[in-house]
């Protein structure tokens, strides 16, 4: 390994200074979370005549929590040594991590709001054989935690391809969101989502205040009500209110995600670091993406923001969300320029294109709404007679229309080495996967479209699945026989 004797990462190492104030907090977070139901009633205890045993273990607690993790921060130590990485902790039960560095596949930087008041990092190391992160190393300096990322990933290069890599890659910045950037983010999120978390957690504070206080609350809130008048005008401000708490909500998330974003490509991928109190960098290596999609909504597609995906090699479910990295592009200039390392537009080259068959529909329709709609009414007008039920049915043309929408705006693009899928109700959402980063092609049936020569195709790669739905039989195994083929033919690597 080329090491500068300078920097050598050879010798021992422990954490920063400042990293026993981490540490200490995370502990006191640790004994609040785990005692504080306890101490609550402690607080609150009549009969005080003393302390009994049980208090005393319970008051012990803390003092153990606090001196195993001083005993952590203490006897904590990493360096490298025969090109793997070692990390050893513990005093009474030591546990060493030896991690050979070319099965290192990324090296991730975090900052909570304490880490950037003290100015250190955490340090989050991904394996090939790992669906979670497999070491952490909290608290090192932030030029140390940046040099230690860079040595990791150079080596890790050096070692997997033999050939040795400039130490100062140049980085090339694409894109940075300023205030103004933020707030048309904010201000065009989805706010329904928000709204109905801020009417649930209304309506859940409600009912633990008519636990607390009993039926004092219900009867205040119909004395409110019948001052204000139940009409529509009333109804209309309460909605009008939540959806305001919503879009504040929506507004703070974006903040706490997006501030400060910044995206740098470099040589290996694009970098991306965002976050208010949890600062995090990802790097995003071109070998692992293994398909890109964006979209917008139908506010964000007239103001031109669109958000980003890159769908990178995945264990599991579980960390589904984590090989997901989000990039909210503030103009569509930048997919070009985020696609040139993957494949451009496939519409653009595309040998044909093809749209849902008109069945979808009616089939989505009937299996999504009208059945389950009539069973469920029926049940409940057999248990008791209301009008008010019949407005469950509006729930079916709603379902159609945006069935409809769908299928009208499906298209799916074909080229020799890639395939593109445009799609959305209101919005718009486009998918691009190459051939050669499949991994399974299933082609399914069901008995209605069996019966009528369609199918529902299912590509799946190492980042997620990508579904066709309802297209003519004979052209679900033609993608199926092509993929198939461009998958074993092809000599690049899917990761």
């Amino acid at each position: 390994m080329n090491q500068a004797p300078d920097k050598s990462w050879s010798i021992p190492r422990r954490q920063a200074k400042a990293g026993l104030v981490i540490i200490i907090a995370k502990a006191t977070v640790t004994i609040f979370k785990t005692l504080w139901p306890l101490l609550l009633v402690l607080l609150v205890k009549k009969n005080r005549k003393g302390v009994d045993m049980y208090e005393i273990i319970i008051l012990s607690l803390p003092v153990i929590i606090l001196t195993r993790s001083l005993i952590d921060y203490f006897y904590f130590r990493f360096f490298i040594a025969n090109e793997e990485l070692v990390i050893r902790k513990g005093l009474i039960s030591k546990k060493t991590i030896t991690i050979p560095l070319q099965k290192i596949q990324a090296v991730h930087i975090e900052q909570n709001l304490l880490h950037q008041v003290a100015n250190v990092a955490k340090v989050k190391i991904d394996t090939a054989g790992s669906e979670k992160t497999e070491a952490v190393i909290d608290a090192l300096e932030v030029p140390k935690a940046e040099e230690l990322k860079a040595f990791l990933m150079r080596e890790r290069k050096e070692l997997t391809e033999g050939s040795p890599i400039p130490r100062h890659a140049p980085e090339t910045a694409i894109m940075r969101l300023s205030l103004t950037d933020l707030l048309r983010l904010g201000i065009s999120a989805n706010h329904i989502q928000a709204f109905f978390i801020v009417l649930a957690f209304s309506i859940s504070s409600l009912q633990n205040l008519e636990e607390i206080f009993g039926d004092r609350v219900i009867r205040l809130v119909k004395d409110s009500s019948s001052q204000v008048g139940m009409s529509v005008v009333s109804v209309s401000l309460v909605v009008a209110f939540v959806l305001g708490i919503s879009v504040v909500v929506s507004m703070i998330r974006i903040f706490l995600t997006y501030f400060d974003f910044q995206l740098t490509e470099t040589e290996k991928g694009f970098k991306v670091k965002s976050g208010l109190i949890n600062t995090r960098q990802n790097l995003v290596p071109f070998s692992k993406i293994q398909y890109i999609s964006w979209e917008a909504n139908w506010i964000r597609r007239k103001i031109g923001l669109f958000n980003l995906e890159f769908h990178q090699v995945m264990g599991d479910t579980q960390s589904n969300k984590k090989q997901r990295v989000k990039v909210p592009l503030t103009t569509s200039g930048y997919i070009n320029g985020l696609l040139a390392h993957y494949h451009p537009l496939v519409a653009h080259e595309a040998v044909g294109h093809f749209g849902i068959h008109a069945s979808y529909t009616f089939r989505r329709t009937l299996l999504s709404a009208i059945l389950p709609i009539t069973l469920i009414l029926a049940i409940l007008l057999l248990i008791k007679w209301n009008p008010w039920y019949f407005l469950m049915l509006l729930y079916i043309p709603i379902t159609a229309g945006q069935a409809y929408l769908f299928r009208r705006n499906f298209r799916l693009y074909i080229a020799a080495d890639a395939l593109q899928i445009d799609s959305g109700i209101w919005g718009r959402k486009t998918q691009i996967v190459r051939w050669y980063k499949t991994q399974q092609v299933t082609v399914q049936q069901s008995i209605y479209q069996r019966q009528h020569g369609l199918a529902t195709l299912q590509v799946s790669t190492a980042g997620g699945t990508i579904s066709i739905p309802f297209i003519p039989l004979e052209l679900a195994r033609q993608l199926h026989d092509y993929a198939l083929y461009e998958t074993e033919r092809s000599d690049r690597s899917w990761m």
